[in-house]
């Protein structure tokens, strides 16, 4: 067909146009590629937790590389601190002969380390030693050296201590007569408790850790020293009957007693009984056994009869307790001691005590127990006290003559058996009574009122009056508190227990605690328990001294 083959012609003929760019140079396209290829890689996170790896294997191996120079720095400083704990430990050594400061110097040069050991100082005293020793050791680091840190110190330092305390204690018991009602009951709960604080505080005799040198002070209205006691310090002796002192005022104000001072021996006499004799349970000075003082002894056994064989009876007298308890932990009854050791009585171990109160390694302790309030002390006045009384006594007849020459005309000797004067005396060999005589054979009251009043008349009472001293709870308290602090100053530790007492002399003891939480204020039947915390308390003071 024409026409068909002339389109063709005519298509073919005219020049083809296309939507296509005209083809770029060689260098465009080539920087387009290349950015191209630049943009995708900085957009392409394969591959980066590489790098994040090998940062933290480098951070690893630093870090047991450090460890590895802390193992090697704390094996040397074990050994050199086990090396100073065993030399100072074995130089401290109490037993040990050998100089101390040369058996430190053995163990580091056994050890291979003398070159590491830099000082020795030892302090010795009477029955004390301490070793304190310091080393060093310096090491090369092999990965801290990369940290800057080239070398590292290897410190060591050892005391030890070995010590034997001397402990001094005084128990000051209670056994007056509220300490026996309901049947004792009171003091069948003190006595279990009070051996067991021995047994707890006591050490076994063959226990080199120094002594235990414990004293036992049971007071009532008095405190009976004893005899032998007695002897050991100067003292009146105006009878023989019974044994205790009548401190004054300024006896109060110290913890000694006085081997040049006269003491006043209390007159054995009954100031409260209305019978005609004086009864064993009304004198101011007893003289049961049971009721003298046991000092210095480390006999756990013979400490706890004593307890056992307490008795309750009579008026309270703390602040004589307190004073007897003193003395007994005060250097001026070394002589005392002595004394008694000589004798037997007083442990020959413990010869030289009591120690001074300055003496490194010694404890002063005083254990005061009571169930209430200072009540009432006696004695008997000057003038009635020694001498020959105006009382005759014929042995045979047993008759009473009081001879009252004041009375007018020649009748001036009182038959007791007839209530009537004669010119002369009863019986057939009558002689006069010394007023301990008196006092040891009759009551007060009876001598008063059916002797003195009976002859010459007047008042029963003015008659008491006038022969017996009667000492009251304020001044007995006044005075319990100034031996307290004269104890606590000189540096005694004191515990003091409050048994039922419900109030009454509790103030007087919690004043007289070394601390408020010395003093135990206790229902009977916890006695025990303040006991025990006491025990504790002393081991554990024994432990820091």
């Amino acid at each position: 067909m024409p026409n068909e083959s002339f389109r063709r012609k005519r298509r073919a003929a005219t020049p083809h146009k296309s939507n296509q760019p005209a083809a770029r140079p060689l260098h465009a396209s080539m920087a387009g590629l290349l950015h191209l290829r630049v943009t995708r890689f900085r957009r392409d996170e394969d591959g980066s937790l590489i790098i994040f790896s090998l940062y933290i294997m480098l951070c690893m191996m630093l870090a047991i590389g450090m460890a590895l120079d802390t193992i090697r720095f704390e094996y040397n400083r074990t050994l050199l601190q086990s090396t100073l704990d065993r030399a100072v430990l074995a130089a401290a050594d109490l037993d040990q002969a050998l100089v101390p400061k040369e058996v430190v110097e053995d163990y580091f040069d056994k050890a291979g380390l003398a070159d590491h050991l830099d000082s020795v100082v030892v302090t010795q005293g009477i029955n004390h030693r301490s070793v304190t020793a310091n080393a060093s050791a310096e090491i090369d680091t092999m990965f801290m050296d990369m940290v800057g840190i080239r070398t590292l110190t290897v410190p060591g330092s050892g005391t030890a201590d070995e010590s034997l305390a001397d402990i001094e204690i005084v128990m000051v018991l209670d056994n007056s007569g509220s300490m026996g009602s309901n049947s004792d009951y009171r003091l069948n709960l003190l006595k279990p408790a009070a051996e067991d604080f021995i047994d707890a505080v006591a050490r076994d005799a063959d226990d080199t850790d120094g002594t235990t040198a414990i004293s036992i002070v049971p007071f009532a209205t008095q405190v009976t020293a004893g005899k032998d006691l007695m002897d050991t310090i100067k003292h009146t002796g105006d009878h023989s009957s019974s044994y205790c002192v009548t401190f004054e005022e300024a006896d109060f104000d110290s913890t000694t007693m006085s081997q040049t001072k006269t003491y006043r021996q209390t007159a054995h006499f009954d100031p409260s009984g209305t019978s005609w004799t004086a009864s064993s349970n009304d004198l101011v000075c007893s003289n049961w056994s049971s009721r003298t003082i046991t000092p210095w002894s480390t006999d756990a056994e013979y400490l706890k009869g004593r307890i056992k064989a307490m008795e309750a009876n009579g008026w309270t007298s703390i602040e004589l307790g307190v004073k007897w308890g003193a003395a007994l932990l005060d250097p001026s009854m070394q002589d005392a001691l002595t004394a008694l050791a000589d004798k037997g009585i007083a442990d020959e171990e413990l010869r030289g005590q009591p120690f001074s109160y300055e003496r490194d390694n010694t404890m002063k302790v005083m254990v005061v127990m009571s169930d209430g309030e200072n009540t009432n002390q006696y004695d008997i006045k000057d003038g009635y006290r020694s001498g020959n009384s105006p009382l005759m006594y014929d042995s045979s007849s047993k008759d009473y003559t009081y001879h009252y020459p004041e009375r007018s005309g020649t009748y001036d000797y009182w038959h007791e058996d007839r209530d009537q004067w004669y010119t002369y005396p009863d019986g057939s060999n009558p002689k006069y009574m010394t007023w301990p005589e008196v006092w040891a054979d009759m009551t007060v009251n009876n001598f008063a009122k059916n002797i003195k009043q009976d002859a010459i008349g007047g008042s029963t009472s003015t008659y008491y009056d006038e022969i017996v001293e009667s000492y009251g709870s304020t001044l007995k308290n006044t005075r319990t508190s100034e031996i307290c602090q004269a104890a606590k100053d000189a540096g005694v530790t004191i515990f003091t227990i409050g048994m039922d007492t419900y109030g009454q002399g509790d103030a007087t003891l919690s004043d007289c605690a070394s601390a408020e939480t010395y003093f135990y204020d206790v229902e009977s039947l916890d006695i025990s328990v303040a006991f025990a915390a006491i025990a504790l308390q002393i081991n554990q003071l024994r432990l820091t001294h």
